[in-house]
């Protein structure tokens, strides 16, 4: 006799491990988010040291860089 497949327990796992997975996930986008913050503030950090030891303005660089 064929055993018969209990659905509605397979059903609840799969949710389950759905549910645990997509927790992962928000978690990984709110570290992705929190790294490309500190990659700005530190691409911003740089760009301003380099303008000032160049004496240069923002308007200098959007300049050059428009052009």
């Amino acid at each position: 006799m064929a055993r018969k497949a209990n659905y509605e327990e397979k059903i609840a796992t799969l949710q389950a491990k759905i549910t645990k997975k997509q927790e992962e996930l928000k978690t990984l986008k709110a570290q992705l988010d929190e790294v490309k913050t500190k990659k700005a503030q530190q691409d911003y950090k740089v760009l301003v040291e380099y303008m000032e030891q160049n004496n240069l303005t923002a308007e200098d660089v959007l300049g050059a860089i428009k052009e």
